[in-house]
C-alpha cells in the first residue's frame, strides 16, 4: 500500500469485520457460567476483541503519520499496550476505562494465550464483561476515523 491513509482504511475495515464477528459470537455465549469448559468457550470472543483492538490501534496510528514499517517492529507488533502508548504520545485522548481494558487484554494478546490456550495447565486470562469490551472497541474505532489533521 502506497500511503498511510489507504493502509489505515484497510486496517480499520478489517477490524470492523473482526468486531462484528465478536459481536455475533457474543450473542451465543453464556458469560455467567464459569465452569472450566465455559471459560474455554469464551476465549474466541476475547481473541476476536483483542485482534479488533490491535487493528483499530494500528489504523489510528497510521492516520497520524506512523509508518507501516514502525508498526512491524517487534516491540509493537502484537503489543496492545505499546500501541496505545504510541497513540497517547501523539496527544490522542483515551479514557481511563479503555486504558484499563487494553492493559488487561494486552498481556494475553501479546503472548497469544487466547489463540493457543494450554488445556492441561488451565487458563488465567482477563475476561471482562462484554459490554466493557465493546465500549473500548467503540472508542478505538472512533479514533480510527479521526481526520489526519491534528490528533
Amino acid at each position: 500500500m502506497a500511503d498511510n491513509v489507504t493502509l489505515a482504511v484497510s486496517y480499520y475495515t478489517y477490524g470492523r469485520f473482526v468486531y462484528n464477528s465478536a459481536k455475533d459470537l457474543c450473542q451465543h455465549l453464556d458469560f455467567e457460567q464459569r465452569s472450566y469448559a465455559d471459560l474455554f468457550s469464551l476465549m474466541p470472543f476475547y481473541y476476536l476483541a483483542s485482534h479488533a483492538a490491535e487493528l483499530f490501534l494500528k489504523a489510528a496510528l497510521l492516520k497520524r503519520g506512523f509508518s507501516e514499517r514502525d508498526l512491524r517492529k517487534p516491540r509493537l507488533r502484537h503489543d496492545l499496550n505499546a500501541l496505545l502508548g504510541e497513540l497517547v504520545s501523539k496527544g490522542v485522548p483515551v479514557t481511563d476505562s479503555t486504558r484499563k481494558m487494553i492493559e488487561g487484554l494486552g498481556a494475553q494478546h501479546k503472548t497469544h494465550e487466547l489463540r493457543f490456550p494450554d488445556l492441561v495447565r488451565g487458563i488465567s486470562v482477563f475476561l471482562p464483561p462484554p459490554s466493557s469490551v465493546f465500549e473500548m472497541l467503540d472508542e478505538l474505532f472512533l479514533l480510527t476515523r479521526t481526520s489526519t489533521q491534528g490528533i
